[in-house]
């Protein structure tokens, strides 16, 4: 595993609220495959059913974002969250994506019943902060 990852972005189009849509890209790759396969113990052949909607309009800024929603287009039915540490920072070195979450399998109380996702096992993602500027600001002047 890279202690320290390259972040990309791939243009799709037009998002749910009309801003530019974009897959997250991870060491050439989208983010969803990976996703896809953490996901297989706890959710079987629904894991992965998401589709990828990262809108960057405050990427640079945000504490968290939803770079996940589902497949139905509806943002709120079914989603990822991950939090976002560092970016905020003027001398931090590194943007760190971390702490993923589907807000409906959060509850460790429902575990016994396959209801609890824990994504605690997903290794952070570490970008150096300014390869990460650099793709929002590039992506942003393409198809912003």
């Amino acid at each position: 595993m890279k202690i320290v990852n390259t972040f990309g972005l791939t243009y799709l189009g037009s998002g749910h609220d009309g801003h530019p849509s974009f897959d997250l890209m991870v060491d050439g790759h989208s983010y969803l495959d990976t996703i896809t396969e953490f996901e297989k113990p706890f959710a079987g052949k629904i894991a992965g059913t998401y589709q990828p909607g990262l809108n960057i309009n405050r990427l640079d800024s945000a504490d968290s974002t939803i770079p996940y929603f589902c497949t139905c287009g509806e943002p709120t039915c079914w989603f990822l969250t991950v939090e976002i540490y560092s970016q905020k920072d003027v001398d931090a070195e590194y943007v760190i994506w971390h702490r993923w979450v589907n807000p409906y399998r959060e509850d460790k109380s429902k575990a016994a019943i396959g209801d609890y996702w824990d994504y605690s096992g997903l290794a952070p993602l570490i970008f150096e902060k300014q390869q990460y500027l650099r793709e929002i600001e590039k992506n942003r002047i393409a198809y912003g």
